[in-house]
Order: C-alpha cells, then structure tokens, then sequence
C-alpha cells in the first residue's frame, strides 16, 4: 500500500469513528453467588434442575468485542459452587452455522476452533486471574495470570445440537488459590469465540477493552472491567485448600550432541547432562507459596523459540523453567517500566538472561490487595565459570480497579567474575476510571563493583488519557549511562528526553475493528548530542470478509554510536562500535538508521485456515533492507495439522558492497494421538550467509509429549530452537505428586 492509500484508509477509519455503545454487564456489575443444592454431574445436557438456580443474571445481548458491537449469537450462562468445585455451565446459540471443532488435546490449539469460558479473580485485587475454557469436542484450555506453566486438572463436556451447542466445566477450587475460609468476593466474566467469523464475544463490557486474533484474546490485563460474584462462601476443607507439589524428574540424552542445549537467550552452550532433579511448590497460606528446586533442568523440551528477523534491540524471550515461571509477575513487581513505546520494557530482573543455574528458593503469592515474591538462586557459567549467588524480590499494592498502585522491587546479583551489582526499583501509578487520566512514575538506582562509574540510574514517568475510542500518552525518560542491571533487560542506556504516542481505535461499516497509532520518542545523551530517535505510525484493520491489515506502516529510527577506544582513558586504537552508550569518550560519533515500511496482511486470522504474509523494505543498520514472510496452517482431518512458513531477507550496504541474503523454509506436521498426548515435526532450512545472527543449515526435529496421571513424558529429537539440527535423543519423565503441573 503506497502513501496515499494509506491516508485514505485512514481518512475512512476516522470517518467511522464512533463508539458503539454495549449492552453488556459494566464493571459495577455484582450478584451473589449460588451455592448448589448437590454435586453436579458433568452432563451437557443440563438434565438436572438445579443449574438453573444458577443462571447469570445480565445473560441479555453479550457484546461483540471483534465488532465492538451488541453480539449476534445468544449465550446463556449457570454458575454455582459447593465446598470442593466451580459449576460452570454455557448455552450458545448458534443458528445457521455449524460450531469449528478440530482440537482434540487438551492446551492445543486455542483459538482456531469455537470456545466458551470463564474467568476467575479469586483475590478481587486482580493479582490471582485464572482462565478455563472448552471447546464444542470438550478439549480443554487453561491458563493463570500467575504461572505460565499452569495446568491443572479439572472436567469439560460438550454437545452439540441444532441451535449452538452446550458445554459444562467442573473445576476443583484447589487448583485456584482462594482467601481465607468465609464468605469472599471474586471479579468474573465469561467470554465466547466463534471461529467461523473470528470474532470474540464478552459478558462484561467496558469500552476500553480491546480484541485480540487467536490464542491471543482474552487477556489478563482486563481483570479490573470484570463484574463482582458476592458471598462466595467455602468452609476450610482439604478440598477448597491448595495442594503441595513435588516434581521429580528422570532424563537421559543419548546422541553425538547430546550434552549441546539452547540457553534462555537462544544461545547454544555444551554443558553436563542433568539426570535427575527436582521442584517444590508447598503452600504456606492458601494464596502464599514456597517454591524451591535443585538442579534443575535445562533441557527446554517444553518449549523453544527462533526467528531470524533483523532486531534493532535483543528481542525478549518468554520464561517456562518452573522455578521462575510461578510468581514471576510477583517479582517484576511494576505497572510500567521504561520502554520507548515502539519496543520491549525494561526490566531490573529477566530470567530468561540467567543461564543454566544449580539451585533456588522461593517465596510468593497474595494476601489482601498485596502480591509479593522474593528468591535466591545460585549457579554456575560453564562458558565464563562465573559463579553467581543473588536474590530478587518484588512487591505490589493495588486496587482491583487499578486506580491507584504502587510498587518496589530490587535484585542483589553477586557475580565471582562480573563483580556485585545491587538495583533498587519503586514507583506508583495512578488512573481516573472516569476521566481516563493515567499518571505513572518508576525511579531505579543501581550501584556496584559491575557499574563503571559506581551508580547509575533510570527515571521515567508519564501521563496519559485514556478513553474508549483514543488515547493520549506524553513521557518523560532519564537512563543514566551505564546502566545495565546484570540479571535485567536493558534495551538502551544514557538517553533522556520526550516521549508519546496517540491511539485510536474504532469500528464503521465494512470493517470489524480499526486501530491506528502513531509514536515516537526523541533521545539525547550526557553529550548533547541525539543518541535514540524513533518515530512509528501503524494502522490496523479486521474487514468483514476476513481480510485484514496487522500494523502497515513505517517505523523511522536512528541509533547514536561511537568507538570503544582501547585505552588508556580515551586514547588508543578503536576495538569496535558500541550503541550502548559513548561516556566517557563519546569518540567519533556515528548515526545509524532503522527505518522499515512493513505492510503485514493476513487472511482469516482466528479460524483453523489462515494465512499471513508480510513486507518489510527500508535503511536498516546501514543496509538496503528487503524482509518477506508467508505462512499458513490448517487441520487435515481431526487428528493432523499442517503449517508451512517461508522468510526472506536480503540486503546490500547503502555504501556499496556484496547482495547477503538469508531463506528459511518451514514445514510443520501435527498428530494429536489422543486428549492428552500429541507428536509434532519440524523440518527447517536456512541458507544464505552474510551478517545475520541466525546460522543457515538444516534442522529435522522431532517432539512426543504425553500426560500419564498426573505426571508428563517427553520424547525429543533435537530442537526446532537450534540453527542445524542436533543429533540428539532426550527422554525425560516428571513425576508429580500432589497438585499439578503451575497449581
């Protein structure tokens, strides 16, 4: 799409900017919970009376999220408890269209078939969010705000029939973490998808809320819009209480490269094989836990990551190692840290940049509107053999609401090589839900042997008007130089200036939901000079035939770089450029650009069949750019899935030299052997070589996974994460004892 395509699209978002208003359930929503005359049998008939003891009151016209817009399709809803589980019960009506169900294991594919669900805010305070949702085949999704590992086991049925379709869920209150016995108050909402159209539909409304494509909607950030359930009364039994875990796992790697793993920074590192080893989650109070683990494993066989798209910053990876996974919102204790509105936050803590380590401990949870998490880990660099022993802890208070919050945090890293490094973080947010004014604050300090100058600092703070249809966002950002917390994220250091952003979004005729932003920063070091400047401006849109656009537009930044002499003081002969930050020299400073056009467009997103495809051109890093990916899945039948993908990227240097160029060809093979057991293969091939970070070679991998009882195998064959395949055989069993998997 060229430049005057652009404007008229967004002459005719803007034309259409008007906010529907919802008949959904607003946030002030309450009504008392129904306590069931007697245990519920998971049929979806709905045979037995008493579910409609429980029918939700404000079950009119939900709202069409997509659309933002009353929704089309009826649901009804029944919820009831007793004193060991959560009685979930849905009605979707449905006429005319046949509900999408092609997922038949469970935590599989959420998103692309049809879906009901629920979700739960046992602390009121937003702090212990969990989400339950089933599909018309019954197969199961679950996830918690506090865990990204949670699994935990609860029942699901479905039928489906003429009008829609009718789903119940059983899920044992000790896989939630409840308050204390006595009558509580818990936020709730109920939320639906419809495949066929992609579109999400909500209970409760509030126009601020936005959608998301696939697995990405619902969110958990929407906690403070959800209505109230009063007087949920559960008596102090063993059933209500949540259980201690014990994990113990056994794993064997057979191969040339057996003892070769990819590290939680995408690097590959060759270290011992752990056997054995073990993780503990024992529950001090009902909503605080003890976690501890020794040796524990690296292997990553649950999930890896890999891309080879150019990145002006280090991208930030997604943590799964059980030690860190639980609570980690509760050590990463800020609303809002720095982050230049086109990038990641930064962060004083980031696990996945701590490497293979030996041993932890842990304590976290909630009590009241607080959430807190404190940890000491220890391990050992094979690469460096630094050892390092240190500690992060995190704390929070907040109202349900979010209208007002604030927050301290810190890590104490002691490294033998890399030296001490201690960071001490606070701040405070506030928001008027009426008016939409959002004011935020964050201040860290770091000092230590690991900072060249003894103490460094970041400051940042912002205003904001947020408001159904737009949002206004003007900040401030000071990052001394330096400043670089050892166990942090940092994406860049010795800047200070203005930052902000504008957002609108919207819905008009023809075209489901509309968004379009525009933000940029303007960054100037201690030398006055300009070391960051980034402008962005992005428009979205979801039309009515299925085609939609996913953030067209140019992204224009400039990075400040200058030569680290050799030394002494300024003196010597240059060892490289470093963009981190000139001081003390600022010698021989040089502008860089990272400037992309990207026009991504995708073809029925959310369903089983999409299709994506992008285009990237621009001056990036001192080359002429062109960056290209199409990908697309699909399910063969009930059981098979397929997904094929295919990247380019090539450029030349803008000051003359040899055409580098980098292609990845994926296919992807899925076999849902059963509810809770899948396989999957990959075969990759890259090639190409020049100056890109990602290898060429070719990778065949190979994964099975399945759940016996309450314990999980793995057999992998190598690793989709790696640039060539490893030859390379693990097999790995966890035995749990007690709750399950992130409970």
């Amino acid at each position: 799409m060229n430049g005057i395509r652009l404007l008229c699209l967004t002459a005719l978002l803007l034309a259409g900017f008007t906010g529907r208003a919802g008949a959904a359930v607003p946030a002030s929503f309450s009504f008392p919970a129904v306590k069931a005359p007697h245990p519920l049998a998971l049929d979806p008939s709905l045979s037995d009376p008493a579910w409609k003891l429980g029918e939700v009151p404000g079950n009119g016209p939900w709202m069409n999220v997509t659309r933002r817009a009353p929704a089309g399709s009826p649901t009804t809803v029944y919820l009831l408890y007793d004193d060991r589980n959560l009685y979930v019960a849905f009605v979707a009506e449905q006429a005319g269209t046949p509900p999408v169900a092609t997922q038949t294991t469970n935590g599989v594919g959420f998103g692309t078939d049809d879906f009901v669900g629920v979700g739960v805010d046992t602390s009121g305070a937003g702090s212990q969010a969990y989400f339950f949702e089933t599909t018309p085949r019954g197969t199961r999704y679950e996830a918690a705000s506090e865990n990204a590992r949670y699994r935990p086991l609860w029942e699901s049925a479905a039928t489906v029939d003429a009008n829609g379709w009718r789903a119940v869920m059983i899920v044992p209150l000790n896989t939630m973490h409840l308050r204390a016995a006595g009558a509580q108050s818990w936020r709730i909402n109920f939320f639906r998808g419809i495949a066929s159209t992609a579109e999400h539909y909500s209970w409760a409304w509030d126009g601020l809320m936005g959608d998301a494509p696939g697995a990405n909607w619902p969110t958990f950030n929407e906690v403070r819009f959800w209505p109230e359930v009063k007087s949920v009364a559960v008596r102090a039994t063993a059933a209500a209480r949540p259980k201690p875990r014990l994990e113990l796992f056994a794993l064997s790697s057979v191969g040339n490269d057996r003892d070769i793993f990819v590290q939680p920074d995408g690097t590959l590192e060759t270290q011992p094989v752990r056997n054995v080893g073990l993780d503990l989650s024992y529950p001090v109070t009902p909503t605080i836990n003890f976690v501890g683990t020794l040796a524990p494993d690296f292997s990553n066989v649950e999930i890896d990551q890999q891309t080879i798209a150019p990145q002006e910053f280090e991208r930030q990876l997604q943590e799964y190692r059980p030690f860190f996974a639980q609570g980690a919102q509760y050590i990463n204790a800020p609303a809002n840290t720095y982050s230049n509105d086109l990038g990641p936050q930064n962060e004083i803590f980031y696990s996945p940049g701590v490497g293979a380590f030996d041993r932890g401990a842990k304590i976290e949870g909630t009590y009241g509107l607080q959430s807190f998490g404190a940890m000491t880990f220890r391990g050992y660099d094979q690469e460096t053999g630094d050892t390092f022993d240190d500690t992060a802890f995190g704390w929070k208070h907040a109202l349900q609401d979010q209208g007002f919050q604030y927050w301290a945090d810190g890590v104490l890293a002691n490294h033998s090589v890399s030296g001490r490094d201690d960071t001490l973080e606070g701040g405070f947010k506030v928001r008027n839900n009426k008016s939409g004014f959002v004011f935020d604050v964050d201040s860290a300090v770091e000092t230590g042997s690991w900072v060249p100058d003894g103490t460094a600092h970041s400051t940042s703070a912002f205003t904001d008007i947020h408001k159904p249809n737009y949002e206004i966002n003007v900040g401030y950002a000071d990052i001394s130089p330096y400043y670089n917390p050892i166990d942090g994220y940092t994406s860049n250091s010795d800047i200070r200036g203005l930052q902000g952003f504008v957002n609108f979004v919207g819905a008009t005729h023809g075209i489901k939901n509309w968004d379009l932003f525009a933000g940029g920063d303007r960054l100037f070091d201690e030398s006055g000079a300009i070391h960051e400047s980034d402008f962005g401006m992005y428009g979205s849109a979801v039309f009515a035939d299925g085609l939609s656009i996913n953030g067209a537009g140019p992204t224009i930044s400039l990075l400040r770089g200058y030569d680290e002499p050799a030394g002494p003081g300024c003196s010597g002969a240059s060892l490289g450029t470093t963009f981190f930050g000139g001081a003390p020299c600022y010698r021989n400073g040089q502008n860089v650009p990272y400037n992309l056009m990207t026009i991504p467009v995708g073809y029925h997103d959310g369903t089983p069949r999409p299709i994506d495809a992008s285009a990237s051109w621009g001056n990036f890093d001192g080359n002429w750019t062109h960056e290209y990916t199409i990908s697309t899945s699909r399910p063969l039948g009930s059981r098979f899935t397929l997904g094929l993908e295919y990247d380019g990227t090539y450029e030349r240097p803008i000051a003359g030299g040899p055409l580098d160029s980098q292609w990845l060809r994926r296919i992807t093979f899925g076999f849902n052997t059963g509810a809770e057991s899948n396989m999957t293969f990959s075969l990759r091939s890259i090639n190409g070589l020049g100056g890109f970070s990602t290898q060429p070679g070719v990778n065949v991998a190979a994964a099975f996974h399945t759940r016996i009882g309450n314990g999980d195998l793995y057999l992998n064959y190598g690793t989709p994460a790696a640039p060539y395949t490893l030859t390379r055989f693990i097999a790995k069993y966890v035995f749990r004892a007690g709750a399950a998997d992130g409970t």
